[in-house]
């Protein structure tokens, strides 16, 4: 074995001084979707990184390949450039169809999500995603990828002086001298949460890498959570889920998801599909020992004949023929003292069905980003960093459910429920066009997950928590169209003004003419001064920081203030007494019905509504009088840094 120090960035890539003690701000063990999007939210919040990846090379199977509205929110916030790279190589399912019998018995027209600006499911395979977000990534310039590089141990530092505690992570990485670090014996099936043995003999050169704070986005199965032992329960399925990517003929449309009987098929590109096929279960024997068959391509051609005959389906190619091994599994902790967390897979695995799994690592991302921005600055205490474990557990909880259900359906684990099945798919067929349609609902869109109330998010005495509540605590802020004060200026959604990574973004309501009626213009604008110039001053925009790995870029606003006036309200006087400098929002109208308003269930007394970096509720108050501004103020301070 050789040992080495942390190697320099490449050439390109932007130096900034290390906090002491540390080599890098942040370390990401895995450049899969989750790692890479935590690694561009932190860059374009002012902090560095260092992504470490055992493969060198990009995986070129699909895997994954549903975006969900929520997740398209995410992209749009992370950058409206890459939203629409995203765009444009993505394709937008409208529908599903449905064969039973060899016929096209429904066409299920997805509603809209209109709640959101992204209205479908796009769908993208992953090494797509993967080099989308990788391009994004380097283009940040604040981190690099090494590839070949593997975690083999990591540990958090304690470092005491006084009555002072300090710490940090240092982690071990590995790289194979001669070869690849990949191991022989390891699985192939995809889903495999064991790690493979260690090879005799293999040399490896050694790096011991400190970081304020580790990332483990390395799959399900994570050496970050091995190494940290964290118990990580739940089941193995013994359903054999063929999964194939390839190009077919076929006498079935390929411009739009289909069901037939029970084989799922989803278009990629062309005449390149996605076949999920439920092939019965495994043995008691085959179970027991974690093995499946390795299905041939004349075994998968076989049976793709006789679950979709009369329709005629011939392979021409394939990029992969495997089974998956659904495991649904949740890690008993997500944060590790604080300075070691567990993301995607890492934390939490589950079978592909309802295409969760990607979206909710990218959402564990941007949940996580924001917390560990403003720890790094200086802006938040480290406890920020425990609301990840308090609010990402109880959404992977959820999505583990909702996948097992689905599962459920899609494979046969006794004869009855077979033919319960085979019942039910057939009588679903025929009165699907008789029945509403929808995308599935906020919980397939990713709209309606939401977080409870915790040390982050807090109800005031005028708004109790109501979880069923549209608008409320924890909920993601509902969006919706407001129109500029000008006349002619373009109407836009309200998303779009709050594109500021890791700033909270403040929503005044007038509610029913409020200002006008009580005189309270020059109030109002005075408190929105008064506090937007305390709150900078008190924390610093997200561009700024000393010595904490933060780049010395353009600072950006920490908080930014929008009045959303009633329609009934003329307010161009009092959006010419508002500031236009970085920090301070403007004056906006409602639509002529007050939708807004609605959404957020605003009484007539208006009120003040704190939404999160991410986008989600955590904080609200009636009425904007001096009073409530003020609670909004303790608001802040009971979560972030005393000044």
């Amino acid at each position: 074995m050789t040992t080495s120090s942390l190697s320099s960035p490449p050439e390109g890539t932007a130096a900034t001084a290390a906090p002491p003690k540390t080599d890098v701000p942040v370390l990401i063990s895995g450049a899969g979707p989750t790692g890479l999007l935590a690694g561009i939210l932190l860059a374009k919040m002012g902090i560095r990184t260092h992504i470490i990846e055992r493969d060198m090379t990009v995986s070129p199977l699909s895997k994954a390949f549903s975006l969900h509205p929520r997740t398209l929110e995410i992209l749009r916030q992370t950058g409206q450039d890459l939203s629409t790279r995203f765009e444009k190589q993505s394709l937008e399912c409208h529908m599903g169809r449905m064969y039973f019998g060899g016929k096209l018995t429904a066409e299920l027209q997805w509603t809209p999500a209109m709640e959101s600006q992204f209205h479908h499911t796009w769908g993208l395979p992953q090494t797509s995603t993967v080099r989308l977000l990788t391009e994004e990534y380097e283009r940040t310039g604040m981190g690099y990828i090494d590839r070949g590089w593997e975690l083999v141990d990591t540990k958090v530092v304690e470092d005491i002086v006084g009555k002072k505690t300090t710490s940090w992570v240092e982690t071990t990485i590995r790289r194979a001298v001669e070869g690849t670090n990949s191991r022989k014996g390891e699985s192939a099936v995809l889903g495999t949460v064991e790690q493979a043995g260690e090879d005799e003999g293999k040399q490896y050169e050694i790096k011991v890498v400190k970081s304020d704070f580790l990332i483990g986005a390395d799959g399900g199965r994570s050496t970050v959570r091995h190494v940290l032992d964290i118990p990580f329960p739940g089941r193995t399925r013994d359903a054999n889920i063929i999964l194939f990517d390839g190009h077919i003929d076929t006498d079935i449309p390929l411009d739009e998801m289909a069901n037939l009987h029970a084989v799922g098929m989803f278009p990629l590109n062309g005449n390149r599909v996605r076949f999920l096929l439920s092939d019965g279960t495994l043995t008691e024997e085959e179970f027991a020992a974690r093995k499946v068959k390795t299905p041939t391509k004349e075994y998968f051609e076989r049976l793709l004949e006789e679950t979709v005959t009369p329709h005629k389906v011939k392979i021409l190619s394939y990029n992969w023929l495997t089974y998956y091994r659904a495991n649904e599994r949740r890690a008993t902790e997500f944060v590790y003292k604080q300075r070691i967390i567990l993301a995607g897979d890492a934390a939490h695995t589950h079978s592909p069905m309802g295409g969760q799994g990607l979206n909710t690592g990218l959402q564990d991302s941007y949940n996580l980003a924001w917390k560990i921005a403003m720890v790094l600055k200086g802006t938040a205490p480290l406890s920020l960093v425990d609301s990840y474990n308090e609010e990402r557990i109880p959404i992977a909880d959820e999505i583990i459910q909702l996948s097992s259900k689905n599962l459920n359906f899609f494979v046969s684990e006794s004869y009855w429920f077979f033919q319960a099945r085979k019942i039910g798919l057939a009588l679903f067929s025929y009165l699907a066009p008789y029945l509403p349609t929808g995308t599935g609902g906020p919980t397939f869109a990713m709209l309606g997950l939401r977080y409870y109330k915790n040390s982050l998010n807090k109800e005031h005495a005028t708004h109790h928590y109501a979880p069923t509540a549209p608008a409320s605590i924890g909920r993601r802020a509902p969006d919706d169209i407001v129109y500029p004060l000008a006349a002619d200026s373009t109407p836009v959604r309200l998303y779009n003004l709050m594109d500021i990574l890791g700033a909270f973004q403040i929503l005044v309501f007038t509610a029913d003419c409020q200002v006008q009626k009580h005189g309270l213009e020059a109030t109002l604008f005075t408190d929105v001064e008064h506090y937007q110039r305390s709150w900078l001053a008190r924390w610093p925009g997200t561009g700024t920081g000393a010595a904490t790995g933060v780049a010395a870029s353009k600072a950006s606003p920490q908080f930014m203030v929008h009045i959303i006036s009633h329609p009934g309200l003329d307010a161009t006087i009092g959006d010419n007494d508002l500031k236009k400098g970085s920090g301070y929002g403007k004056m906006y109208l409602d639509s002529e019905g007050g939708d807004l308003h609605r959404r957020y269930g605003i009484t007539a007394k208006g009120g003040i509504v704190v939404v999160r970096p991410d986008t989600h509720i955590s904080y609200r108050v009636e009425s904007f009088d001096k009073a409530a501004w003020v609670d909004v103020d303790k608001y802040f301070g009971s979560i972030l840094c005393r000044s």
